[in-house]
C-alpha cells in the first residue's frame, strides 16, 4: 500500500484526468469518411457561391444589353464586380475546406478533434454580406 500513495489515476484516464476511450480502426475509418463526406458538402456549397456569381455576372450583361429599351439608367458594372465577388468567394469556400479537411483528417489521426465553428461562421457572415449587397443592388435596379 506504501507505494500506491499519490497514484489515484485510473487505467482509462490520461494523466490530464480525461477518460480515453478506446478506438477501433472501424471508428477511425468511419471518422474519415464522415470528414471527405463534410468537405465534399463545402465544395459543393463553394461550386454553388461560384455559379450564383457567375449568373449575377452575366445578368448584368443582360441589363446593360437591354439598356436601350428600359426607361432609365441603370448603375453599370456592379452585378460584374458582385458576381465577380461572389466567384472569389466561393474559391475561397473551397481552399479553406480543404483546409479544413487536411486539419480535421490530422487531428482524427491523432485522436486530437476540436471542435472549430470558425469554417462555418466565416461562410454564415459572407452570405449575410452578399444577401445585403444583392438586397441593395435589386433595390437600385428595380
Amino acid at each position: 500500500m506504501a507505494g500506491e500513495q499519490g497514484t489515484d489515476k485510473t487505467a482509462d484516464e490520461t494523466p490530464d484526468k480525461t477518460p480515453t476511450i478506446e478506438r477501433t480502426p472501424g471508428d477511425i475509418v468511419r471518422d474519415h469518411l464522415a470528414n471527405k463526406r463534410t468537405m465534399l458538402a463545402w465544395a459543393r456549397t463553394g461550386i454553388a457561391v461560384m455559379a450564383l456569381g457567375f449568373v449575377v455576372a452575366r445578368f448584368g450583361l443582360l441589363l446593360r444589353e437591354l439598356r436601350l429599351t428600359l426607361p432609365r439608367n441603370l448603375p453599370e458594372g456592379v452585378s460584374t464586380v458582385f458576381g465577380t465577388a461572389l466567384v472569389v468567394i466561393g474559391g475561397i469556400l473551397v481552399l479553406l475546406a480543404g483546409l479544413d479537411y487536411l486539419r480535421t483528417g490530422q487531428a482524427i489521426d491523432q485522436h486530437m478533434y476540436r471542435w472549430s465553428p470558425a469554417l462555418e461562421f466565416t461562410l454564415s457572415l459572407l452570405l449575410v454580406l452578399a444577401a445585403i449587397v444583392l438586397a441593395v443592388y435589386l433595390i437600385l435596379t428595380s
